[in-house]
């Protein structure tokens, strides 16, 4: 039997901070993102919108899960974040060792999502409720055709292995172009565009990221690089390294200024003993696909948005 509780924050319940804690864990060997126990901030400190959550939990009539006393074991946990343009960003995570039961299943059938149940919780004014489903796991598939989800935007997962010694090409900005890391004070347009990909999801998670800057001589920011000898999806023992953020000219040698930006991070990263790097690109933008190709990324994955339409008349939870 699975039960659910829904609220505003479970970010300090222990057993969720621990669920997801493992999931992050368990998921970022496999590039997937991670789950925050508190919702990002958004520019003014407060949560982009909304926030709804729910926890889930199971008692140990199904197989072995629950905990050994008999008491019912947190198995999941949603986030649903109104972006006040009819749209909800969904997040779900089930606990790494309770996966494979039909947990999402059964849980998505309580709340009535194929019937339009979710207007009862999405949120007043949301119109459709977005997930990433990263990979091609068949699961997602059916998830979605059983829910009445549709591919909405897709990302791909590509990755840059770094095992033989020198397989990293020179940095080579075109003439006039130098490259020097991020100074916070006065780069301020740069500081900006990585606030607003923190925000988008594309940000460094847990951990900060290095900014490589590539600039004129007159000292006008062309682009920017950031990068982490950490996962996309946070810290990792043994995990890949990433690069967070491409920002490529609007002008100019755009592709020699990228292909430079991306080497130099590259290096950087090998000099810190990073044996992989993976990034998170848009297949659609061709000029980004072709300079991380030129240095050596390969595409690894595609993760798919699909979109769950809410029809009927929402009601605040």
């Amino acid at each position: 039997m699975i039960t659910y509780e829904w609220g505003t924050s479970f970010g300090t319940d222990p057993e969720v901070v621990s669920l997801l804690r493992d999931a992050a864990d368990f998921d970022a060997e496999q590039g997937f993102s991670a789950v925050q126990s508190v919702p990002a901030a958004g520019t003014d400190g407060a949560p982009p919108g909304r926030v709804t959550e729910l926890v889930a939990r199971m008692s140990d009539e199904v197989g072995a899960v629950g905990s050994p006393d008999g008491e019912e074991a947190v198995v999941a946990f949603l986030r649903i974040t109104s972006q006040g343009d009819g749209t909800a960003t969904t997040e779900f995570v089930v606990g790494p060792k309770y996966r494979s039961l039909g947990i999402a299943t059964l849980l998505f059938e309580e709340l009535g999502l194929a019937r339009g149940g979710a207007a009862r919780w999405a949120g007043e004014g949301v119109r459709s409720l977005r997930a990433w489903a990263h990979g091609s796991h068949p699961a997602a598939e059916r998830m979605a055709r059983r829910f009445g989800a549709v591919p909405e935007d897709a990302s791909w997962r590509i990755i840059r292995p770094m095992h033989r010694p020198g397989s990293v090409p020179e940095p080579e900005p075109p003439t006039g172009v130098d490259l020097r890391p991020l100074h916070p004070e006065s780069d301020t347009a740069v500081v900006a565009a990585l606030a607003d990909a923190e925000k988008d999801g594309r940000g460094a998670g847990r951990v900060g990221p290095e900014v490589l800057v590539a600039v004129e001589a007159s000292g006008e920011v062309l682009g920017f690089v950031a990068y982490s000898p950490h996962p996309l999806a946070g810290e990792a023992p043994d995990g890949p390294g990433s690069v967070h953020l491409l920002a490529p000219p609007t002008r100019g040698e755009a592709h020699a200024v990228s292909r430079a930006l991306l080497a130099a991070a590259l290096k950087r990263l090998a000099e810190a003993g990073v044996r992989e790097v993976e990034m998170s690109v848009d297949p659609l933008d061709e000029p980004l696909v072709r300079a991380c190709r030129s240095v050596g990324f390969h595409h690894d994955q595609t993760d798919v948005c699909f979109s769950v339409p809410v029809d009927a008349p929402a009601a605040v939870v």
